[in-house]
């Protein structure tokens, strides 16, 4: 074990139901007086949705008791929130949208499309869609909520490179840094990414037992997430697949500098148009670790 992976720093730190058509009807088509369409929703809840955060939308039934005539209108769209204690409160979100709902003559069913392209990917929503009040049905369900919440769709674009320069050490001639091929997935519609496996390779070779002997795990981190936002990049925090010491609660992770307040994540940043570094804190919860994060190609990506 050579000494730099040894000694470390210590620094404090991530239905519908029918009514009767309103039969005064002058001027306008419709008169709308309390049940004067019938419009409705099949459910008071309907099932859980999660849609790709490159189309964040999907659709709802709606149901209406008068068929005459054509229709077309809007439906409200808002969040539920709790309060502190625990009570519903609806809130208007903006882009929390939905398409006008339009019946054509004879007709009692039609859809409505949901956006929820404002949400966070990964928060879910409980979203409330509610018909105008006087031309709900009377009885029916005149409002329905639904849990909808919108996700990252991962697509393959090919080999790229992997190369940490820590876990074997550059000064060590004879024992040469370690780079691997690793799948690179991409968002749907965003300039974020995934390097599948980064460490699986590293650890069956005798290089990495020969550096560490029995500080390697069974296991290591599935991926690595990263995007970038006013050219720093970010990534969770990640497991090398190392025990310190061998110890099985003392985990080395790969973690960005923004968890801590003192830290600088400006190395940690794009070299070229396909290549990429991280400057990471390699880190044990409570102990501490080495702050590599003023260095530059600690950990290099190469896209495909």
């Amino acid at each position: 074990m050579r000494t730099n992976k040894i000694i470390f720093g210590f620094t404090v730190a991530i239905a519908a139901l029918l009514s009767s058509c309103n039969q005064d009807n002058e001027g306008a088509i419709y008169n709308y007086s309390s049940g004067a369409q019938g419009l409705s929703f099949t459910s008071s809840t309907l099932q859980s949705i999660e849609v790709p955060a490159s189309q964040p939308t999907f659709t709802v039934e709606m149901f209406r008791g008068a068929t005459a005539e054509a229709l077309t209108g809007n439906v409200e769209v808002t969040r539920v929130l709790k309060d502190k204690k625990g009570n519903d409160s609806l809130a208007v979100i903006n882009g929390l949208t939905a398409s006008p709902y339009t019946f054509a003559p004879g007709e009692g069913k039609t859809t409505i499309t949901i956006d929820i392209t404002p949400l966070e990917v990964g928060d879910l929503a409980t979203i409330n869609i509610a018909v105008p009040k006087d031309n709900a049905s009377i009885g029916a369900y005149a409002s329905t909520r639904v849990k909808a919440v919108k996700a990252y769709e991962w697509e393959s674009i090919g080999k790229g490179t992997y190369t940490d320069f820590w876990v074997t050490g550059t000064e060590d001639e004879a024992n040469p840094y370690y780079t691997a091929n690793v799948e690179i997935m991409k968002a749907k519609g965003f300039d974020r990414f995934r390097i599948m496996n980064p460490y699986k390779d590293y650890l069956a070779t005798d290089m990495a037992a020969a550096s560490w002997g029995d500080w390697i795990a069974p296991t290591s981190a599935n991926y690595v997430e990263f995007y970038t936002v006013d050219d720093v990049i970010y990534y969770e925090d990640f497991f090398t697949g190392l025990y310190y010491q061998g110890d099985k609660t003392a985990p080395i992770y790969v973690c960005h500098p923004s968890g801590w307040s003192s830290l600088d994540p400006s190395f940690n940043k794009w070299i070229d148009e396909k290549t990429l570094q991280f400057a990471p804190y390699f880190y044990i919860d409570g102990l501490g670790g080495w702050n590599y994060t003023q260095y530059d190609e600690v950990i290099v990506v190469t896209l495909p």
